[in-house]
């Protein structure tokens, strides 16, 4: 019999899903509060640390996005927010314009072009992410690795879960 630290949260609402007991449903809410709460926290950290750039935090997780998967069509950059693509398409025209991405051919698509970083872009997010690993550096943390590794990864889990809850809502 599995340990109730390792049960499975299940979010579907078929009749074949265990329902999530009290306990969990409390933990799961008090996860759901500290993360909002780390985020908020997050949110103002980066804003004070970039407040000397015009860029705003959207257009920061363009570039960053971009950085971290690689060269996308604007469609592909809004799928991973919550925003529309012609609120992407917008931010990505700012960024054109200061230099900081630029479109190149998609072999894959005749009319919907790729954005891609400029060396400028790199160097701007190379400095962005410079100024916020100096300050994570300082942070005094009571965590060991294997907890940062492990808070991640039950982080992740649990945003897999709700994006499969909300397809499956979907059909």
């Amino acid at each position: 019999m599995r340990d109730q630290a390792h049960e499975g949260i299940h979010l579907s609402t078929t009749e074949e899903t265990q329902p999530i007991r009290q306990e969990m449903l409390a933990a799961l809410m008090g996860l759901i509060d500290e993360t909002i709460a780390t985020h908020l926290q997050i949110q103002v950290m980066t804003e004070e640390l970039h407040a000397h750039s015009e860029l705003s935090r959207a257009c920061r997780g363009v570039l960053r996005d971009l950085s971290r998967l690689g060269p996308r069509t604007v469609p592909q950059l809004a799928r991973g927010r919550p925003v529309s693509r012609q609120n992407i398409q917008l931010l990505v025209n700012r960024l054109i314009a200061e230099d900081l991405v630029e479109h190149i051919r998609n072999p894959e698509h005749k009319r919907s072009q790729l954005v891609r970083l400029t060396s400028h872009g790199k160097v701007l997010l190379d400095e962005m992410e410079k100024r916020e690993t100096t300050l994570l550096s300082t942070l005094n943390l009571d965590l060991s690795l294997d907890e940062l590794q492990a808070a991640g990864s039950v982080l992740h889990r649990f945003r897999e879960a709700l994006e499969q809850h909300h397809i499956e809502q979907e059909r």
